[in-house]
């Protein structure tokens, strides 16, 4: 019965603590955030919208438009300014 409660608490402590420190970093991912991975994003939407126009005759003729452009334009762009600075 003691074996199972150091056990038990064991768990119940390593979770605690993990949970605690998920916190604290957040202002270092909002700086990582906004100076690598927005202009990274900025510059992804831009390569993804000229690929899409190059590859617009291509998906026209495959009728895929719609899934060509939410992969290449869409998703880049919710990526850069649709989600909160620092969550990924």
């Amino acid at each position: 019965m003691k074996k199972a409660l150091i056990i038990i608490l064991t768990v119940f402590f390593a979770f605690t603590a993990t949970l605690s420190f998920a916190t604290e970093n957040q202002d270092e991912a909002m700086i990582g955030d906004t100076l690598i991975l927005r202009p990274l994003g900025i510059l992804g939407t831009a390569v993804g919208a000229v690929v899409f126009v190059i590859g617009l005759p291509f998906s026209a003729t495959g009728n895929n438009v719609k899934e060509s452009a939410d992969a290449l334009v869409v998703a880049p762009a919710k990526f850069t300014f649709a989600r909160p600075l620092g969550d990924f």
